[in-house]
């Protein structure tokens, strides 16, 4: 999304007499001024979106999910074909150490109630 910092957020103040404190109105206090036809303001848009950036990124994502679901599915695929024949190993000491980091881990973020 890009943003248009040229645009004003506030209209000036067309054809008023007096100039408001904090406003960015460029208005006059002569009568001639006053006698003046205000020219239309051109209304811009404070957001500019770029509908092609904003596509490509939408079909980058989806392409990168399908991606990942055909990889997920091979790799499905061959655990259950390891199952299925047999070859398929535990590995009993990596799941324990996965297990006793977990569980550091969790004694960590819990705050010590019997210092209170």
């Amino acid at each position: 999304m890009k943003i248009n910092e040229n645009a004003p957020l506030i209209p000036p103040n067309v054809g008023t007499a007096k100039a408001v404190p904090g406003s960015n109105s460029a208005a006059s206090t002569s009568n001639a001024a006053l006698n003046q036809t205000p020219a239309p303001a051109v209304a811009r848009p404070a957001v500019n979106l770029d509908i092609g950036l904003t596509a490509k990124l939408a079909e980058a994502q989806s392409s990168t999910t399908e991606a990942n679901q055909v990889s997920d599915d091979l790799l499905i695929k061959k655990l259950r074909d390891k199952v299925a024949s047999g070859q398929f190993e535990i590995d009993y000491a990596q799941i324990s150490q996965s297990m006793l980091k977990d569980v550091v881990a969790a004694i960590g973020q819990k705050p010590n109630r019997s210092q209170s």
